[in-house]
Formats: structure tokens, sequence, C-alpha cells
């Protein structure tokens, strides 16, 4: 048995460093637009992800052994310069903004040093000539900005507001793992659905790496599933403002929360989440800086596709007829689409107990991602998170499938091989046709 045990920590640890060796090459040394290489990395970093998830499992590993590994490999990328995203240029830039005492809505960033008397300086001008939204208001809401604005505490520094960015981005999803730690610890789970989280490379390079703030949008979701279990819906109401405070896209789970509490619960935790979710939003209407802040995420709604499935068939097939892009119309419809499907799943679904209360959240996520007209790999996160805790594992596919989406940023223009397109979503309707939809009709309200 001792033996055996060994042989089973030296298996892990043998994959552990690889692991680790894996995402050095891939933070560091391979740019994005060599994307046969990045696959081939991430391919063998999801490979390892599994055996060590099985290997932490099957061996009951201690629980302080994988918590450290899934620290070391956050901290992998510690001071890298994000590579698949450009996102950070603006985060900086709206920090900094907000250190100079600059309301980041109000400007733009092409005309910011005009406007506010800010002098440029190659700091500055690098922000703005490598950001991919020079035009645009910022979209991001106000507990975005004040990470924003901590890292820009470091100083004129890009490095050190990268770093200061990823602490308070892995110490979140430290915090995740925690919370799912808790969490199956509650419904007698088996470790597998921690590991599942804590290794999976999507989570680590998008948040870790690209610094993505799904992770935090997570925190609430898991906090609020915890709460649920409690029933204390005060914290449940906590955690899902603090969800929406930070994207807004959790709102979509509004009517499963009014499918989930008796009618003496329901009122209080809606009353609560509204005064919270106001409260969060609220720095958006100083100096009318919801004005900019609507706008620009008004034509994000409206012009921008990317990674889509059911939207890019729609377009394909109204465009052949049409002659143009009818995206300014799609978009608005998707969304009505989306609001009802997610009405009808909730009326027909069943919440007994949290772990109904989870997949249910799981399912809507599936439903908006399906239907929006823009997937980045990110946004899979947090119902990737929260699957975990359920038996569906469509996200834990998807995660290894979305990465193919970074095939569109082998060149300099952005451009969608088809190809990469329908290997992705082929598979993933398939595995949903195959294993979930005869599940959720066994589920189906008589």
């Amino acid at each position: 048995m001792q033996l055996n045990n060994h042989h089973s920590n030296l298996k892990t640890s043998v994959f552990g460093i690889l692991y680790v060796l894996i995402l050095l090459v891939f933070g560091y040394l391979i740019p994005r637009e060599d994307f046969a290489v990045q696959l081939t990395c991430f391919a063998f970093a999801f490979g390892l992800y599994i055996l060590m998830a099985r290997e932490f499992t099957n061996n009951q590993t201690g629980i302080w052994s994988g918590i450290s590994a899934a620290i070391i490999l956050r901290l992998v990328f510690i001071v890298a310069v994000p590579e698949l995203s450009d996102d950070f240029y603006r985060y900086v830039f709206d920090g900094q903004l907000l250190e100079n005492g600059v309301n980041p809505y109000l400007y733009l960033p092409l005309t910011a040093f005009e406007e506010t008397g800010i002098v440029s300086n190659a700091f500055w001008n690098t922000l703005l000539t490598e950001m991919n939204s020079p035009n645009y208001f910022s979209v991001y809401p106000p507990l975005h900005q004040t990470v924003f604005w901590i890292a820009a505490m470091t100083g004129e520094h890009l490095l050190m507001n990268i770093m200061s960015i990823r602490l308070v981005l892995i110490l979140f999803d430290l915090l995740n793992i925690y919370l799912i730690w808790k969490i199956i610890q509650e419904w007698r789970l088996p470790n597998r659905a921690l590991w599942l989280y804590a290794f999976n490379p999507l989570v680590i390079v998008e948040i870790s790496g690209n610094l993505h703030f799904e992770g935090i949008v997570l925190t609430g979701l898991l906090l609020s599933v915890y709460a649920f279990n409690k029933k204390r819906n005060v914290t449940a109401s906590l955690g899902w403002s603090w969800a929406v405070g930070l994207k807004l896209t959790p709102l979509i789970l509004g009517p499963l929360w009014l499918k989930a509490w008796t009618k003496n619960k329901l009122i209080s935790f809606f009353i609560l989440s509204g005064i919270l979710i106001v409260l969060l939003l609220i720095p958006l209407s100083f100096d009318n800086g919801l004005a900019g802040f609507w706008k620009s995420l008004s034509l994000y709604q409206h012009n921008f596709e990317f990674n889509a499935s059911v939207y890019y068939l729609l377009r394909d097939f109204f465009s052949f007829f049409l002659g143009y892009n009818p995206i300014a119309y799609l978009g608005p419809a998707l969304n009505m689409a989306t609001f009802l499907s997610i009405i009808g799943f909730v009326y027909f679904w069943n919440i007994e107990k949290a772990e109904d209360l989870a997949e249910g959240i799981v399912w809507i996520y599936l439903i908006f991602l399906l239907l929006q007209p823009v997937v980045h790999p990110w946004y899979l996160i947090p119902a990737f998170g929260v699957s975990v805790l359920t038996k569906n594992r469509v996200f834990l596919m998807w995660t290894f499938l979305v990465f193919l989406s970074y095939a569109a940023y082998r060149n300099m223009e952005v451009q969608e091989p088809w190809v990469f397109i329908i290997i992705e979503y082929g598979l993933l309707f398939f595995y949903i046709g195959l294993k979930m939809i005869p599940k959720i009709l066994k589920r189906r309200k008589y």
C-alpha cells in the first residue's frame, strides 16, 4: 500500500512539473499568432489537468497538497504580459485616469489628453496605441474600476500594474477554490469537483494569465449557492448582487431566484438585491457617466460578433436573402429569445435543493451563451465553476473546445476559420443532444 501511494505521489508530481513547464512556455514564449503551437500546448495542459484531477481524486491526496499545486499553477504567470488578450491595456488606462482624479466613463481614450489636461508620455502612449477600444467609452462597471485604481497606485509602470491586477484576481480565485471545498463538504460530494476547477487550464490562463474578471463573478455565484443551501437569503443576495455589479450578465439568473425562494424570503431577497445592485452601480451616474457606458454597451451588443453558434447560422441565413449583415436586428431579437427561453426553462425546472439551483444556473448560462453573438473563452468561467458542483459536464468539455476560437488571431486582422467553429460547436451540440437533453427531459415538471 505504501509503495502504491509513493508511486501515485510520484506520478502526480511529474504531472504537475510538466504542467508548470507547459504553462511557462505558453505564457512567456509563444505569440498568439502562433496558434498551432499554442493549441498544442493547451491540449497537453488539458490532458495533464485530467490526469491530475483523477490522481488527486482516486488517491485521496491531501487537500493542502492540491491547493498548493493550484496556487503554483496560477503564479506561473505572475510576471507575464498577457498574450492572448489586450484588454488589460484598457484596465490600466482606466485605472490611471482614476488615479489622476478623472472619471473614466466621461472621456474617450483618443481625446482624453486634450480634455483632461493629463500630460501624455511614453507610458500613456503605449496604453493608447495598444488598447482595442480607443474609440469607445469604458464598459467596465465600478467594481472593475476599483481594482484598476488599486493597480494604478503602483505608479506608471505597466508590469507593476499588471501584477497588481493579477494578484487581486488570484486571491479571488483562491476564494473560489475555498467556496467549492466548503460546498462539497456540505453536499458530501467527492473531491473531484474541487480538482476539476482548481487545475483547469482555461481557468488558469484566462484569470491569472489574461486578467479577466469572470473569476470574481464566480465568487459571487458560489457564495449565493452556498448561502442558499444554508437558507441565508441575505448572504445569497450579497453574492448575486456582487456578481451582477461586476458583469451585469448574472441578471439572467433573476427568474431562477424567483423560483428558488419561498414567499417569505423572496421579497427580502429581491429588495436587498435591488438596493445592493443600485449601490454598486451608482458611480456610473456621477457626472452623467452612465450615458457613455450605456452607449458603448449598446454598441457592443449591436456591432460585435465573435465565436457565436446560433447567431452565425441565423446571420448567414438572413444575409443570403437580405444582402447585408442583419446584426442590428438579430442582436436584440436573440436577446428577446434568450429571455423567453430562460423564462420557459425556469417554469419547467424544479428546485428542491441547492444542487438543483446550481444545475439551473449552469443551464441558464448555456442558453445565454449559445444565443449570444459574442462568446469569448473567458465567458465560460462562471458557469463552469458552478457546473463542477453538478453532474453536468457540458462546460467541462467546452473549456477545451472554446480554445479553438483563438485561431481567429493567427493574423493581424481577426479572421475566424469556419472549420474551427464547426468543430467546436459540432462537438458541443452533439454532446448536449446525446448526454444532457435526455436528463433535463426527465426533470420536466408535469
